[in-house]
């Protein structure tokens, strides 16, 4: 396993920087259900310059940038010690040492430091002591402003160890966020990598195909995303959603953090559970769902069924109402008797869930 570096999850921004990185090269990159094997090859297969100076491709590191700001001191040559320091990872990592962010530290070896440090003499050493602790430099929202203030993501904490493979991996957690319409951002952390590479990968694309109309919440997208998972694994998702399934919201100045309660997790990641949903598609059920309100879906049901009784010329205008703000797809309107058994069995299907859980 020389040739490989296994990482475990931790916290979510270097869970976000693991997945960003995956992301970037994923042919480098393969996922377990809860760690992820990254080739050291990867390290050779990497435009540095371009990728992390010259364009917007990854990041551009130089200067006073919104995500990192002066990661990279623009007054001195720290562009090529980055360059070398990210390039002797293939050949020189080693798995000692200590690190607040991770729980597989990886650091140079003291030959291929001192080395870096001659070569490059005093742009070496500053490079390497900014890089040491969590600040500002790996992010503007949470970490410290260069050691002078407390940093409120680490519990008031300022001196908290990055190794060497965090300071890089750290720099690509934006690129694991899902930009929404009105520049928010979106991450979905989970105790697996696995788990929330796709996760995060069905979420960006519902978010990204979705109709214009469909004015969808997080939480119905999350969901969404958690159903369309469920239906295409081998295994349930029962025991990742039981342990934690958070979602991570940043804007400019701020980060919020929500998940879904527990029991709607273990409901919509129900294999038949999804593939009912999914079957009767309509926005309407998953928010009632959603607000654990099941009880609601037999009196859906036996409303419709009265309703379906009637030919279309016959129905009241309260009626057509209801129709219209219940059902979307074309499907379930031509089909309403259908539509409205799938809701009880649906109902059923939750009924059996909740029981089991109980007990």
């Amino acid at each position: 396993m020389n040739d490989k570096i296994i990482l475990y999850p931790s916290n979510w921004l270097y869970n976000a920087g693991v997945i960003g990185l995956s992301l970037y090269k994923p042919n480098f990159c393969s996922f377990s259900e809860n760690y992820v094997e990254i080739s050291k090859n990867l390290f050779s297969n990497i435009d540095l310059l371009n990728d992390y100076f010259n364009s917007e491709r990854i990041i551009n590191l130089k200067g006073k940038n919104d995500i990192y700001p002066n990661f990279i001191d623009t007054s001195g040559n720290q562009t090529r010690v980055f360059i070398d320091f990210i390039q002797s990872f293939e050949e020189h990592l080693s798995g000692d040492g200590f690190c607040n962010i991770c729980s597989t530290p990886y650091y140079l070896n003291k030959d291929r430091l001192n080395t870096l440090n001659q070569t490059h003499l005093d742009n070496a050493e500053g490079f390497f002591s900014k890089i040491k602790k969590f600040d500002m430099v790996y992010n503007r929202l949470l970490g410290a402003s260069f050691k002078k203030f407390p940093n409120g993501f680490w519990g008031m904490q300022q001196s908290l160890e990055v190794c060497h493979l965090c300071s890089f991996i750290l720099l690509h957690h934006h690129l694991s966020f899902t930009k929404l319409s009105d520049n928010s951002q979106i991450f979905i952390n989970a105790p697996s990598f696995k788990v929330m590479y796709e996760l995060n990968r069905l979420f960006r694309a519902i978010y990204e195909t979705r109709n214009a109309n469909d004015r969808l919440s997080i939480r119905e997208i999350l969901a969404m995303s958690i159903i369309d998972y469920a239906l295409k694994i081998p295994v349930t998702l029962g025991y990742w959603a039981s342990v934690n399934i958070e979602v991570i919201i940043k804007t400019k100045d701020n980060i919020d953090f929500f998940s879904l309660p527990d029991e709607v997790m273990r409901i919509i990641s129900d294999k038949q559970i999804a593939y009912l949903l999914s079957e009767i598609g309509e926005t309407s059920i998953l928010k009632l769902i959603l607000s654990q309100k099941y009880s609601e879906l037999t009196d859906y049901a036996y409303k419709i069924l009265r309703i379906s009784l009637k030919k279309d010329e016959e129905l009241q205008d309260f009626e057509k109402s209801y129709l219209k703000y219940l059902i979307k797809l074309k499907k379930n309107i031509n089909m309403k008797t259908d539509f409205a058994n799938k809701l009880l069995k649906l109902y059923t299907l939750i009924e059996e869930k909740l029981k089991g859980v109980e007990v």
